[in-house]
């Protein structure tokens, strides 16, 4: 595991605030047990690194096994943070959402980051776009159905619509899928 100093030091040597996020990830990565699962990147900050940092989020959604990650950010200075599962560290500029021990999602379709810090797993695009658009219609957030069409605009020939289409219908967000796959059409 590196030290914090060296850590905090390769953060911090950006500006890029989503530069920041993949060099921690792929630090932190690097310094747990050589074990699978290895760390998922997920929510937010997944959308932010798809979009190359158009859209900002706040924090690092994290898919791992809690109690090895607490370990992790209690050596790197993280606090935990105001929100229940959140830890921060002020001065890295970075907080961590513990999103959970299992992905929602197929770790088939990771995308997998080469930096010269160690990989970074990011959720499947195809997961995270039926993620906003679960939230689009379920908790009525209209910017994830915007962020959904970004994200399919951005990636729409290295999607796999079959998966989607099996996983939507699973979901009960079909009909948000078809809007979605009108809206892509309708502007081209």
């Amino acid at each position: 595991m590196p030290a914090y100093e060296k850590a905090k030091r390769i953060i911090l040597e950006t500006e890029d605030q989503t530069e920041r996020k993949i060099r921690f990830m792929a630090l932190l990565t690097s310094s747990l047990p050589k074990k699978e699962p290895k760390p998922v990147l997920t929510s937010g900050s997944a959308i932010e690194i798809y979009l190359d940092g158009i859209l900002r989020t706040g924090d690092i959604g994290v898919v791992y096994n809690i109690s090895e990650l607490k370990k992790i950010l209690r050596t790197w200075h993280f606090k935990v943070g105001s929100a229940l599962r959140s830890y921060i560290n002020e001065e890295l500029g970075l907080a961590v959402d513990l999103a959970g021990e299992h992905l929602s999602g197929s770790y088939d379709k990771i995308t997998t980051l080469t930096t010269s810090y160690g990989p970074v797993r990011v959720i499947g695009i195809e997961d995270l776009i039926l993620k906003s658009l679960a939230t689009a219609k379920f908790w009525k957030v209209a910017t994830d159905m915007e962020q959904s069409y970004l994200l399919s605009k951005s990636y729409e020939g290295k999607i796999d619509w079959e998966y989607m289409e099996r996983q939507a219908k699973k979901e009960d967000i079909s009909d948000y899928l078809r809007m979605l796959r009108k809206s892509l059409l309708d502007k081209k």
